[in-house]
Protein backbone atom coordinates (compact mmCIF):
# COMPACT_ATOMS: atom_id res chain seq x y z
CA UNK A 1 0.00 0.00 0.00
CA UNK A 2 3.02 2.22 0.54
CA UNK A 3 3.07 2.61 -3.42
CA UNK A 4 -0.08 4.68 -3.20
CA UNK A 5 1.94 7.53 -1.66
CA UNK A 6 2.03 11.12 -3.69
CA UNK A 7 1.81 14.08 -3.71
CA UNK A 8 -1.91 13.90 -2.18
CA UNK A 9 -0.48 12.13 1.04
CA UNK A 10 2.83 11.01 2.83
CA UNK A 11 4.34 7.92 2.74
CA UNK A 12 4.35 8.24 6.84
CA UNK A 13 -0.19 8.47 5.96
CA UNK A 14 -0.25 5.33 4.20
CA UNK A 15 2.00 3.48 7.06
CA UNK A 16 -0.40 5.12 9.75
CA UNK A 17 -3.21 3.83 7.92
CA UNK A 18 -2.02 0.77 7.17
CA UNK A 19 -1.03 0.19 11.06
CA UNK A 20 -4.68 0.62 12.17
CA UNK A 21 -3.35 4.62 13.86
CA UNK A 22 -5.53 6.36 12.10
CA UNK A 23 -8.92 6.18 9.99
CA UNK A 24 -8.55 7.78 6.28
CA UNK A 25 -10.97 10.55 5.42
CA UNK A 26 -13.42 9.79 2.57
CA UNK A 27 -11.52 12.05 0.41
CA UNK A 28 -8.49 9.67 1.03
CA UNK A 29 -10.05 6.81 0.65
CA UNK A 30 -11.26 8.17 -3.17
CA UNK A 31 -7.98 8.28 -3.80
CA UNK A 32 -6.48 5.19 -2.64
CA UNK A 33 -9.88 3.60 -4.65
CA UNK A 34 -8.44 5.37 -7.83
CA UNK A 35 -5.65 4.13 -7.61
CA UNK A 36 -6.16 0.64 -7.05
CA UNK A 37 -8.91 0.08 -9.70
CA UNK A 38 -10.94 -0.77 -6.57
CA UNK A 39 -14.33 1.08 -5.61
CA UNK A 40 -14.69 3.02 -2.26
CA UNK A 41 -16.91 0.15 -1.14
CA UNK A 42 -14.11 -2.24 -0.67
CA UNK A 43 -12.28 -0.22 1.99
CA UNK A 44 -15.70 0.34 3.97
CA UNK A 45 -15.98 -3.17 5.34
CA UNK A 46 -18.23 -2.69 8.88
CA UNK A 47 -17.39 0.62 8.90
CA UNK A 48 -13.47 -0.29 10.03
CA UNK A 49 -12.58 3.14 8.18
CA UNK A 50 -14.71 5.48 10.10
CA UNK A 51 -16.86 3.93 12.94
CA UNK A 52 -19.07 7.07 13.24
CA UNK A 53 -22.90 6.77 12.09
CA UNK A 54 -23.31 10.14 10.38
CA UNK A 55 -19.63 10.84 8.94
CA UNK A 56 -20.15 14.38 9.13
CA UNK A 57 -16.88 15.49 11.25
CA UNK A 58 -14.41 13.29 8.82
CA UNK A 59 -16.22 14.40 5.89
CA UNK A 60 -15.39 18.17 6.73
CA UNK A 61 -12.60 19.75 4.62
CA UNK A 62 -10.99 21.15 7.67
CA UNK A 63 -11.13 17.90 9.75
CA UNK A 64 -9.56 16.15 7.47
CA UNK A 65 -7.01 19.13 6.52
CA UNK A 66 -6.42 19.48 10.46
CA UNK A 67 -5.93 15.15 10.51
CA UNK A 68 -3.18 15.64 7.33
CA UNK A 69 -1.36 18.28 9.64
CA UNK A 70 -1.07 15.98 12.38
CA UNK A 71 -0.15 13.25 10.01
CA UNK A 72 2.67 14.93 8.81
CA UNK A 73 3.95 16.43 12.29
CA UNK A 74 2.96 19.85 11.04
CA UNK A 75 1.76 21.02 14.40
CA UNK A 76 2.42 24.31 14.32
CA UNK A 77 0.19 24.80 11.14
CA UNK A 78 -2.70 22.72 12.54
CA UNK A 79 -3.19 24.69 15.30
CA UNK A 80 -2.79 27.54 13.63
CA UNK A 81 -5.61 26.26 11.17
CA UNK A 82 -7.40 24.81 14.44
CA UNK A 83 -8.14 28.04 16.86
CA UNK A 84 -9.53 30.35 14.36
CA UNK A 85 -12.04 27.47 13.15
CA UNK A 86 -13.51 27.08 16.44
CA UNK A 87 -13.95 31.01 17.13
CA UNK A 88 -16.95 30.07 14.61
CA UNK A 89 -20.17 27.96 15.45
CA UNK A 90 -20.27 24.28 14.35
CA UNK A 91 -21.86 21.13 14.44
CA UNK A 92 -20.78 19.17 17.94
CA UNK A 93 -19.07 16.35 16.09
CA UNK A 94 -17.15 18.29 13.68
CA UNK A 95 -16.35 20.59 16.48
CA UNK A 96 -15.21 17.34 18.68
CA UNK A 97 -12.81 16.27 16.21
CA UNK A 98 -11.27 19.90 15.63
CA UNK A 99 -10.81 19.97 19.41
CA UNK A 100 -9.35 16.76 18.99
CA UNK A 101 -6.81 17.62 16.66
CA UNK A 102 -5.56 20.81 18.10
CA UNK A 103 -5.89 19.34 21.30
CA UNK A 104 -2.82 17.06 19.89
CA UNK A 105 -1.14 19.45 18.12
CA UNK A 106 -0.21 21.61 20.99
CA UNK A 107 0.65 18.47 23.72
CA UNK A 108 2.61 17.29 20.86
CA UNK A 109 4.40 20.83 20.78
CA UNK A 110 4.97 20.73 24.69
CA UNK A 111 1.84 23.17 25.67
CA UNK A 112 0.23 20.16 27.99
CA UNK A 113 -1.86 22.73 29.65
CA UNK A 114 -3.76 24.30 26.33
CA UNK A 115 -4.13 20.89 25.22
CA UNK A 116 -5.70 19.57 27.91
CA UNK A 117 -8.25 22.48 27.78
CA UNK A 118 -9.21 21.25 23.96
CA UNK A 119 -9.25 17.23 24.38
CA UNK A 120 -11.75 17.72 27.37
CA UNK A 121 -13.76 19.98 25.64
CA UNK A 122 -13.99 17.20 23.06
CA UNK A 123 -14.70 14.21 25.75
CA UNK A 124 -17.59 16.51 26.86
CA UNK A 125 -19.16 17.33 23.23
CA UNK A 126 -18.47 13.20 23.04
CA UNK A 127 -21.14 12.87 25.87
CA UNK A 128 -23.45 13.78 23.68
CA UNK A 129 -22.64 12.38 20.32
CA UNK A 130 -20.75 9.51 21.10
CA UNK A 131 -17.75 8.47 18.29
CA UNK A 132 -15.57 5.11 20.14
CA UNK A 133 -12.66 5.76 18.66
CA UNK A 134 -12.58 9.71 19.49
CA UNK A 135 -13.01 9.17 22.93
CA UNK A 136 -10.27 6.55 22.84
CA UNK A 137 -8.28 9.30 20.91
CA UNK A 138 -9.05 12.36 23.57
CA UNK A 139 -8.06 10.07 26.55
CA UNK A 140 -4.73 8.83 25.29
CA UNK A 141 -3.61 12.38 24.56
CA UNK A 142 -5.09 13.76 27.69
CA UNK A 143 -2.95 11.44 29.75
CA UNK A 144 0.06 12.88 27.54
CA UNK A 145 -0.61 15.76 28.25
CA UNK A 146 -1.50 15.28 32.19
CA UNK A 147 2.38 13.00 31.88
CA UNK A 148 3.92 15.92 30.28
CA UNK A 149 2.75 18.22 33.65
CA UNK A 150 4.01 15.33 36.17
CA UNK A 151 0.76 14.76 37.08
CA UNK A 152 -0.04 11.57 39.22
CA UNK A 153 -3.65 11.09 37.12
CA UNK A 154 -1.62 10.53 33.88
CA UNK A 155 -1.53 6.61 34.58
CA UNK A 156 -5.32 6.29 35.65
CA UNK A 157 -6.46 7.97 32.89
CA UNK A 158 -4.35 6.08 30.26
CA UNK A 159 -5.33 2.99 31.96
CA UNK A 160 -9.08 4.19 31.11
CA UNK A 161 -7.82 4.67 27.04
CA UNK A 162 -6.60 1.15 26.79
CA UNK A 163 -9.65 -0.04 28.28
CA UNK A 164 -11.84 1.62 25.84
CA UNK A 165 -9.64 0.71 23.35
CA UNK A 166 -9.56 -3.15 23.91
CA UNK A 167 -13.75 -3.20 24.29
CA UNK A 168 -14.52 -1.20 20.70
CA UNK A 169 -15.11 -2.65 17.92
CA UNK A 170 -13.13 -3.49 15.44
CA UNK A 171 -9.94 -3.08 17.14
CA UNK A 172 -6.54 -1.67 15.70
CA UNK A 173 -3.24 -2.36 17.11
CA UNK A 174 -1.76 0.52 16.33
CA UNK A 175 -3.85 2.65 18.33
CA UNK A 176 -3.27 -0.44 21.59
CA UNK A 177 0.44 -0.14 21.10
CA UNK A 178 0.67 3.10 21.25
CA UNK A 179 -1.30 3.21 24.45
CA UNK A 180 0.45 0.74 25.95
CA UNK A 181 3.86 2.51 25.33
CA UNK A 182 2.24 5.46 26.93
CA UNK A 183 1.23 3.55 29.94
CA UNK A 184 5.01 1.87 30.37
CA UNK A 185 6.11 5.59 29.81
CA UNK A 186 3.94 6.56 33.23
CA UNK A 187 5.63 3.37 34.64
CA UNK A 188 9.42 4.55 33.83
CA UNK A 189 8.35 8.37 35.67
CA UNK A 190 6.63 6.16 38.61
CA UNK A 191 9.80 4.21 39.41
CA UNK A 192 8.12 1.12 38.67
CA UNK A 193 10.51 -0.53 36.46
CA UNK A 194 9.32 -4.17 36.17
CA UNK A 195 6.10 -2.83 35.12
CA UNK A 196 7.41 -0.79 32.72
CA UNK A 197 9.40 -3.46 30.94
CA UNK A 198 6.12 -5.34 30.78
CA UNK A 199 4.40 -3.24 29.03
CA UNK A 200 6.96 -1.82 26.49
CA UNK A 201 7.28 -5.11 25.80
CA UNK A 202 3.23 -6.14 25.09
CA UNK A 203 3.58 -2.88 23.01
CA UNK A 204 5.63 -4.37 20.76
CA UNK A 205 4.14 -7.67 20.42
CA UNK A 206 0.82 -5.71 19.78
CA UNK A 207 2.40 -3.58 16.85
CA UNK A 208 3.96 -6.90 15.43
CA UNK A 209 5.96 -5.55 12.05
CA UNK A 210 3.84 -2.41 11.92
CA UNK A 211 6.41 -0.13 13.96
CA UNK A 212 6.61 3.59 13.73
CA UNK A 213 9.85 4.76 14.25
CA UNK A 214 9.24 7.74 16.49
CA UNK A 215 7.44 5.44 18.86
CA UNK A 216 9.84 2.82 18.34
CA UNK A 217 12.23 5.40 19.08
CA UNK A 218 10.55 5.95 22.34
CA UNK A 219 10.31 2.86 23.69
CA UNK A 220 13.76 2.13 23.37
CA UNK A 221 14.32 5.49 25.13
CA UNK A 222 12.20 3.77 28.00
CA UNK A 223 13.86 0.47 27.90
CA UNK A 224 16.90 2.27 28.50
CA UNK A 225 15.81 4.14 31.50
CA UNK A 226 14.11 0.75 32.75
CA UNK A 227 17.47 -1.68 32.68
CA UNK A 228 19.37 1.25 33.65
CA UNK A 229 17.88 1.38 36.91
CA UNK A 230 17.38 -2.55 37.07
CA UNK A 231 21.34 -2.71 37.20
CA UNK A 232 22.07 -3.75 33.49
CA UNK A 233 24.21 -0.81 32.00
CA UNK A 234 25.42 -2.88 28.87
CA UNK A 235 21.68 -3.38 27.75
CA UNK A 236 20.31 0.26 29.02
CA UNK A 237 23.32 2.28 26.76
CA UNK A 238 22.93 -0.07 23.76
CA UNK A 239 18.75 0.85 23.77
CA UNK A 240 19.58 4.24 23.76
CA UNK A 241 21.98 4.66 21.34
CA UNK A 242 18.95 3.13 19.35
CA UNK A 243 16.85 5.29 20.36
CA UNK A 244 19.12 8.46 19.75
CA UNK A 245 19.96 7.04 15.94
CA UNK A 246 16.30 6.95 15.52
CA UNK A 247 15.00 10.32 17.05
CA UNK A 248 18.07 12.01 14.89
CA UNK A 249 16.09 10.11 11.79
CA UNK A 250 12.86 11.83 12.80
CA UNK A 251 14.62 15.05 13.58
CA UNK A 252 13.06 15.50 16.40
CA UNK A 253 15.51 17.79 18.56
CA UNK A 254 13.03 17.53 21.99
CA UNK A 255 13.22 13.56 22.20
CA UNK A 256 16.81 13.32 20.96
CA UNK A 257 17.76 16.13 23.70
CA UNK A 258 15.79 13.39 26.49
CA UNK A 259 17.69 10.83 25.07
CA UNK A 260 20.75 12.39 25.39
CA UNK A 261 20.01 12.72 29.37
CA UNK A 262 19.67 9.21 29.85
CA UNK A 263 23.24 8.68 27.90
CA UNK A 264 24.46 11.64 30.28
CA UNK A 265 22.94 9.74 33.31
CA UNK A 266 24.86 6.29 31.66
CA UNK A 267 27.89 7.46 31.42
CA UNK A 268 28.29 8.90 34.88
CA UNK A 269 27.14 5.70 36.12
CA UNK A 270 30.32 4.46 34.28
CA UNK A 271 32.35 6.94 35.44
CA UNK A 272 33.08 8.95 32.61
CA UNK A 273 32.26 12.50 33.97
CA UNK A 274 33.65 14.52 30.97
CA UNK A 275 31.98 12.58 28.32
CA UNK A 276 29.01 12.71 30.61
CA UNK A 277 29.22 16.72 30.83
CA UNK A 278 29.60 17.02 27.04
CA UNK A 279 26.23 15.12 25.96
CA UNK A 280 24.48 16.96 28.92
CA UNK A 281 25.94 19.79 27.81
CA UNK A 282 24.37 18.80 24.18
CA UNK A 283 20.85 17.80 25.67
CA UNK A 284 20.63 21.29 26.55
CA UNK A 285 21.31 22.97 23.33
CA UNK A 286 18.59 20.67 21.78
CA UNK A 287 16.11 21.38 24.05
CA UNK A 288 16.86 25.42 23.48
CA UNK A 289 17.12 24.53 19.78
CA UNK A 290 13.41 22.59 19.97
CA UNK A 291 12.06 25.90 21.79
CA UNK A 292 10.53 24.38 24.29
CA UNK A 293 11.37 24.26 28.42
CA UNK A 294 8.90 21.27 29.06
CA UNK A 295 11.37 18.34 30.53
CA UNK A 296 14.40 20.77 30.12
CA UNK A 297 14.85 20.76 34.17
CA UNK A 298 15.38 17.39 34.26
CA UNK A 299 18.71 18.22 32.42
CA UNK A 300 19.56 20.58 34.49
CA UNK A 301 19.26 18.21 37.49
CA UNK A 302 21.81 16.00 35.68
CA UNK A 303 23.99 18.52 35.43
CA UNK A 304 23.53 19.19 39.48
CA UNK A 305 24.60 15.72 40.12
CA UNK A 306 27.01 15.60 37.78
CA UNK A 307 28.71 18.17 39.78
CA UNK A 308 27.70 16.60 43.28
CA UNK A 309 29.90 13.37 42.16
CA UNK A 310 32.56 15.49 40.87
CA UNK A 311 32.86 17.47 44.30
CA UNK A 312 31.98 21.15 42.66
CA UNK A 313 29.18 21.42 45.30
CA UNK A 314 28.56 25.03 44.41
CA UNK A 315 28.51 24.83 40.59
CA UNK A 316 25.62 21.80 41.92
CA UNK A 317 23.37 23.86 43.60
CA UNK A 318 23.44 26.53 41.09
CA UNK A 319 22.22 24.09 38.40
CA UNK A 320 20.02 22.29 40.86
CA UNK A 321 18.12 25.37 41.87
CA UNK A 322 17.74 26.56 38.02
CA UNK A 323 16.04 23.54 37.91
CA UNK A 324 13.55 24.06 40.40
CA UNK A 325 12.74 27.46 39.43
CA UNK A 326 12.01 26.04 35.71
CA UNK A 327 10.05 22.97 37.41
CA UNK A 328 8.21 25.23 39.53
CA UNK A 329 7.10 27.61 36.51
CA UNK A 330 5.90 24.94 34.80
CA UNK A 331 3.97 22.90 37.00
CA UNK A 332 6.77 19.68 37.07
CA UNK A 333 6.02 18.24 40.79
CA UNK A 334 8.23 15.31 40.02
CA UNK A 335 11.11 17.35 38.85
CA UNK A 336 10.20 20.08 41.88
CA UNK A 337 10.99 16.92 44.29
CA UNK A 338 14.05 15.58 42.89
CA UNK A 339 15.34 18.72 43.00
CA UNK A 340 14.56 19.26 46.48
CA UNK A 341 16.28 15.86 47.44
CA UNK A 342 19.22 16.29 44.64
CA UNK A 343 19.68 19.87 46.98
CA UNK A 344 19.70 18.65 49.91
CA UNK A 345 22.26 15.84 49.14
CA UNK A 346 24.36 19.21 47.79
CA UNK A 347 23.87 20.84 50.65
CA UNK A 348 24.66 17.79 53.12
CA UNK A 349 28.09 17.20 51.00
CA UNK A 350 28.92 21.21 51.80
CA UNK A 351 28.54 20.34 55.73
CA UNK A 352 24.86 22.53 55.86
CA UNK A 353 23.05 20.28 57.61
CA UNK A 354 20.07 22.88 58.57
CA UNK A 355 19.45 23.81 54.74
CA UNK A 356 20.11 20.04 53.66
CA UNK A 357 16.87 18.93 56.06
CA UNK A 358 15.04 21.33 55.00
CA UNK A 359 15.58 19.86 51.28
CA UNK A 360 14.66 16.40 51.88
CA UNK A 361 11.64 17.47 54.69
CA UNK A 362 10.48 19.53 51.26
CA UNK A 363 11.24 16.33 48.89
CA UNK A 364 9.49 13.99 50.75
CA UNK A 365 6.01 16.29 51.53
CA UNK A 366 5.55 17.17 47.70
CA UNK A 367 6.19 13.34 46.78
CA UNK A 368 3.52 12.41 49.59
CA UNK A 369 1.33 14.71 47.91
CA UNK A 370 1.68 13.05 44.49
CA UNK A 371 0.87 9.39 45.77
CA UNK A 372 3.85 8.00 44.52
CA UNK A 373 4.99 5.69 46.99
CA UNK A 374 7.45 4.07 44.98
CA UNK A 375 9.35 7.49 45.01
CA UNK A 376 8.58 8.25 48.56
CA UNK A 377 10.21 5.01 49.76
CA UNK A 378 13.27 6.06 48.03
CA UNK A 379 13.09 9.66 48.75
CA UNK A 380 13.28 8.21 52.91
CA UNK A 381 15.51 5.59 52.17
CA UNK A 382 17.88 8.66 50.56
CA UNK A 383 17.38 11.04 53.93
CA UNK A 384 18.05 7.91 56.02
CA UNK A 385 21.13 7.48 54.66
CA UNK A 386 22.34 11.10 55.26
CA UNK A 387 21.46 10.66 59.05
CA UNK A 388 22.98 7.45 59.09
CA UNK A 389 26.16 9.04 57.82
CA UNK A 390 25.61 12.12 60.37
CA UNK A 391 25.42 9.83 63.39
CA UNK A 392 21.58 10.54 64.23
CA UNK A 393 20.80 7.20 64.14
CA UNK A 394 17.79 7.47 66.10
CA UNK A 395 15.93 9.81 62.93
CA UNK A 396 17.31 7.75 60.62
CA UNK A 397 15.78 4.64 61.98
CA UNK A 398 12.18 6.29 61.66
CA UNK A 399 13.22 7.10 57.95
CA UNK A 400 13.82 3.43 56.88
CA UNK A 401 11.28 2.37 58.62
CA UNK A 402 8.81 4.88 56.47
CA UNK A 403 10.69 3.55 53.25
CA UNK A 404 10.01 -0.12 54.47
CA UNK A 405 6.17 0.46 55.14
CA UNK A 406 5.87 2.29 51.57
CA UNK A 407 7.70 -0.49 49.76
CA UNK A 408 5.73 -3.15 51.82
CA UNK A 409 2.16 -1.57 51.13
CA UNK A 410 3.10 -0.92 47.25
CA UNK A 411 3.46 -4.81 47.33
CA UNK A 412 0.59 -5.20 48.75
CA UNK A 413 -1.05 -3.24 46.10
CA UNK A 414 0.64 -4.88 43.67
CA UNK A 415 0.49 -8.54 44.08
CA UNK A 416 -2.68 -9.42 42.90
CA UNK A 417 -2.44 -8.73 39.46
CA UNK A 418 1.20 -6.89 37.96
CA UNK A 419 -0.72 -6.29 34.84
CA UNK A 420 -3.82 -4.11 36.39
CA UNK A 421 -4.81 -3.08 32.98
Amino acid sequence: MSRLAGSDFTRQTVFLIEAGQTRPSMRTLEIIASRTGKPVRHFLRESSVNPRSDGRAVADARVEELQALCLQLQFDQAIALGLPLLEHPMAPTVEAYVRHYVGQALVRSMRPDEGLEHLRRAQVLLEHEPDPWLAVECADWEASALYLKEDARALSVAERALTLCRTTQPRLPGTEARILEHIATIHVKNHTYDRAIAFYEEALHVAGTMRDLPRLGRTYHGLSIAYQERGDIGRAIEYTHKALALYALEHDTALLARGENELGLLLMRQGQMERAGETLRSALAHFDEAGTEVAKSHVLLSLGELQLRVGRYADGIVFVKKAIDLAKRLDERLAQASGHGLLGQLYERGDKHELADKQFRLAIRLLGGLGLRERLAEAHAAYAEVLDARGDGRSASRHWKLAAKLALRRQSVDAPATRAV
